[in-house]
């Protein structure tokens, strides 16, 4: 959409910038003789030129020289591209007037021909400048949208280890003693790991996906839980033709068993998610507990990733609230579908 609106910018300006010398002309485009004038032809000629060099500078010579840093090429071709809209009009006029043996070649004429190399040079430089702008917005824009992809990609990678472990240790468990369970739990847990390593690379994933790797965790740590944990989860509305951002509400999730469960005493959590045609909420509850941390999880780096995400993919489109005091967290999150 955005590339569609800046060709439609284009196309508007460039017709608005030919448009000029019909609107500022000093000669009456009621008649024919006025059309064909010598000067005017050379105003129409000036800013077709210049408009070529322009979207021929956009198109090609930006990236093909001034960005693979070949300043000297790229200085050179813009020199001859000036010397050939500033003068190349002019002096078609001036060979125009030429076998008029009438006009005085050292007086008004000259001053005349040096007044249109002027406004020449004024239109090349302002179209050079105008050109050069919108490359280099275009390339920062490029260069932005490169970062937060590559950081994006970054956040998507951080799949917790420690959960990664405990679940592996949880199987294992399960595998000793032949519970029924242990196919199931593995069945989960490479579903998850398909999804996060193969399926997330896209910007936005179908909403039913992703809830089907919420689903998978959550049933993953009750397993790993057992008894000591208290999960309350439910789900609300219809995932059908709906996208979001993958793993950008797993941060939160995570969050709540990372701080709100030990193995000694009962835990308990609250994860609620409710969808509706263009909104979703999450709200997430947990008790806190007396247990060791590491440093990673005392760091909350799971939470700090999950703003990051919603800041740069849902800028201005998101509302996050949360509660943190003695004796539980909450997370409340309302988030605009796209």
């Amino acid at each position: 959409m955005q590339n569609k609106n800046r060709r439609l910018f284009l196309v508007i300006g460039s017709l608005l910038f030919l448009s000029i010398p019909f609107m500022f002309s000093p000669h009456s485009l009621l008649h024919t003789q006025d059309v064909f004038h010598p000067h005017f032809l050379k105003e129409i000629f000036s800013y077709a030129l210049v408009l070529i060099f322009f979207y021929i500078n956009y198109n090609y010579l930006f990236s093909a020289y001034y960005l693979r840093k070949k300043y000297g090429l790229y200085a050179l071709i813009l020199f001859i591209a000036f010397l050939i809209c500033t003068f190349l009009p002019v002096l078609l006029i001036f060979k125009k007037f030429i076998p008029d043996t009438s006009i005085d070649i050292h007086g008004p004429f000259m001053n005349s021909f040096f007044y249109d190399v002027n406004r020449s040079f004024f239109l090349f430089v302002s179209g050079a400048f105008a050109s050069f702008s919108f490359c280099m917005s275009d390339h920062l824009k490029q260069v932005n949208k490169d970062r937060i992809n590559a950081e994006l990609s970054y956040l998507k990678a951080q799949m917790n280890p420690h959960f990664l472990f405990n679940t592996l240790n949880s199987i294992y468990s399960l595998a000793i003693v032949k519970s029924n369970l242990t196919p199931t739990a593995i069945v989960k847990l490479s579903g998850m790991m398909r999804y996060a390593i193969s399926e997330t690379a896209d910007k936005f994933v179908p909403l039913q996906k992703e809830m089907n790797y919420i689903d998978s965790y959550i049933d993953l740590q009750k397993m790993r839980l057992g008894e000591t944990a208290f999960v309350n989860y439910s789900f609300s509305g219809s995932v059908e033709g709906k996208v979001i951002a993958p793993l950008v509400l797993i941060p939160f999730i995570e969050n709540a068993f990372k701080h709100g469960v030990n193995p000694e005493e009962t835990s308990q959590i609250d994860i609620q998610i409710s969808v509706s045609d263009t909104h979703l909420y999450l709200h997430v509850f947990n008790l806190k507990v007396p247990h060791r941390m590491d440093k990673e999880s005392q760091s909350g780096i799971g939470l700090e990733n999950g703003k990051h995400q919603l800041h740069y993919l849902y800028p201005k489109k998101h509302m996050l609230k949360i509660d943190n005091n003695n004796f539980s967290f909450t997370v409340n999150l309302n988030l605009d579908l796209i």
